[in-house]
């Protein structure tokens, strides 16, 4: 008996984690947004609806590469990634349309978010392609990849 409530204690705290995991994500997300709008509006290099329905094509394409290209299964990663990516280049836009972020640091931000996506990407794919184990290690690497990324927008924007 004891074996079965080990189990299922794990179980739960893996499904408080994972919303705990959810609502900090949605925080962090409504935190992005407000902070967008209340930055000096500026002349953008990327249009936020620009961005948003590239993001929409991308996510579309992207679904229907890996799903009929690699025989994905389509899964919340996927909107995961790519909202990420969406999410940072508006950031990144913002900041420089505000002044606040030069463009050689916008540019070089341009760059890591997009390595960050690729990275993600090509995890996506190989995710059931892995024994288990490695799946499971495989899997955190795209969050921290965008971890990685915001912390370089952050020291870009201390320096």
């Amino acid at each position: 008996m004891e074996p079965a409530s080990g189990a299922l204690q794990r179980v739960l705290v893996g499904q408080i984690l994972l919303l705990v995991t959810a609502v900090s994500g949605l925080a962090g997300v409504y935190l992005s947004v407000i902070g967008l709008h209340a930055l000096p509006k500026g002349t953008a290099k990327l249009s936020a609806p620009g961005i948003f329905l590239a993001g929409i094509a991308l996510y579309a394409a992207m679904l229907l590469i890996t799903a009929k290209c690699f025989s994905r299964h389509v899964t919340t990663e996927l909107v995961l990634i790519t909202g990420f990516l969406v999410l940072e280049l508006s950031v990144v836009s913002a900041l420089n349309a505000a002044g606040s972020l030069s463009d050689g640091r916008f540019y070089a931000m341009l760059a890591v978010s997009i390595a960050a996506y690729i990275a993600g990407m090509i995890l996506y794919v190989l995710y059931y392609r892995v024994e288990p184990v490695r799946a499971f290690y495989l899997a955190m690497v795209p969050l921290a990849a965008d971890g990685i990324a915001v912390l370089i927008l952050i020291l870009l924007m201390l320096v």
